[in-house]
């Protein structure tokens, strides 16, 4: 646990003193590559501004955000854009922040999403075993790079961990309809959680109870904010992102999924087919966590590691979520639900979560794949096939057999 506890806490003050000393001569809010302060944050501001300004209807022209953008930062790079890719319900919510001055609006972000990593950080901590007495996970996540590129980066991401984790935490206190509202809340970035949504949505209907209402009152402020025009705008460009390509196209070493090899295999529909396939195993994953062949907890981190692997657009910041899949691993095995017991194979996906992909995401860009997605989806494949032959081992033993017989014999 000192090694967690010593990496998340030398990674966490190494990075920010980088990041303090990048703006270095401190004589505006862009640094030295020409990105400003809060980065992908400049986007939610902008949005905010837009909405508040009357010009709702232009929400999603790039071209006229990228003007805002610019006045803002005048030194800013003028490569640098922020095409707005949330629906419209985030930039009803932005339009208090955006009414600051852009300094104190980030700080005031970066505070509300230090506190949902406390609030996920603690939830963790009371509600698995495997957690207590060793705060050095805790430090690892909290120091982890995909954190705290969530938090200089001006992303949204921790929102959803909150939202995962408060989801778990209900769900094991039997109070679905709750779990239900939480999960709803992911929909603010629909593609964040939205394998898990279809697969809960099965396994657990009573989640739809709260589900519902609250994706009715998001879609009702979505209305409100846009009119029907701009909903219809953004579901246009939701579609796109699963099938084909948007105006900005992301650079492919941004992309942490698979899609970009479904479209090595697929030029035309290889983002479709990557949706595809992520709802065809959702649907089977949801078929045995509804029939108790796989325990709760393994399957809500199949489906997040699933997630991760086959959105047509997974970002680096996203996968912070995958943090949450290894430590259910990590309880579902200290439980006995799982048949592994082994610290070390933990500690090497931990190892591979914490740097694997933002090394991955640097030697994208000279050899022109991404690595992690490939590590990641085979250490899944992997897990799975053991995990089935395991358990398949285990039900066809003499003893469960014998049970299996004695039972069927005193019901007859």
């Amino acid at each position: 646990m000192l090694r967690f506890r010593f990496a998340g806490q030398v990674t966490a003050a190494m990075l920010l003193v980088g990041w303090v000393a990048w703006f270095f001569p401190y004589d505006d809010l862009v640094d030295r590559a020409g990105t400003p302060l809060g980065g992908d944050y400049v986007m939610l501001y902008v949005a905010g501004q837009v909405v508040a300004d009357g010009e709702a209807h232009w929400l999603y022209d790039d071209a006229r955000n990228q003007i805002r953008s610019s006045n803002l930062f005048p030194a800013m790079d003028s490569g640098e854009s922020w095409p707005f890719r949330y629906p419209p319900t985030v930039a009803a919510a932005m339009v208090p922040l955006s009414q600051l001055p852009l300094a104190w609006s980030f700080g005031i972000f970066l505070l509300v999403q230090l506190s949902l990593l406390a609030i996920s950080l603690w939830l963790l901590r009371q509600d698995y075993s495997v957690l207590h007495g060793r705060s050095g996970w805790l430090w690892g996540l909290a120091g982890s790079p995909l954190v705290l590129e969530t938090l200089i980066g001006g992303q949204s991401s921790l929102l959803a961990l909150t939202c995962i984790v408060g989801c778990l935490h209900f769900l094991r206190r039997d109070q679905p309809r709750v779990a239900g509202m939480l999960l709803a809340l992911t929909l603010y970035k629909p593609n964040v959680a939205c394998l898990l949504i279809v697969a809960a949505s099965i396994a657990r209907p009573k989640m739809l109870i709260g589900f519902l209402p609250t994706a009715a009152v998001g879609l009702a402020i979505a209305l409100w904010t846009t009119g029907t025009a701009g909903v219809l705008e953004y579901i246009q460009l939701a579609t796109q992102l699963a099938s084909s390509q948007w105006g900005l196209e992301t650079p492919y070493w941004k992309v942490h999924g698979l899609s970009p090899y479904f479209q090595w295999m697929l030029p035309e529909h290889g983002k479709l087919a990557c949706a595809v396939a992520g709802l065809v195993v959702s649907v089977l994953v949801a078929a045995g966590w509804r029939a108790g062949r796989i325990p709760e907890r393994l399957a809500i981190a199949i489906l997040l590691c699933c997630n991760a692997l086959l959105n047509p657009y997974v970002p680096i910041y996203d996968l912070v979520l995958l943090d949450v899949a290894l430590l259910l691993a990590c309880q579902a095995a200290y439980s006995g639900e799982w048949k592994v017991r082994s610290i070390v194979v933990f500690q090497c996906v931990a190892l591979m979560l914490f740097v694997g992909p933002h090394l991955s995401q640097a030697l994208a860009q000279p050899i022109g794949l991404q690595l992690f997605p490939l590590a990641l989806g085979g250490s899944l494949l992997c897990a799975s096939v053991w995990y089935a032959v395991a358990n398949w081992r285990f039900w066809r033993s003499p003893i469960c057999v014998s049970i299996a017989t004695r039972c069927v014999s005193e019901d007859v």
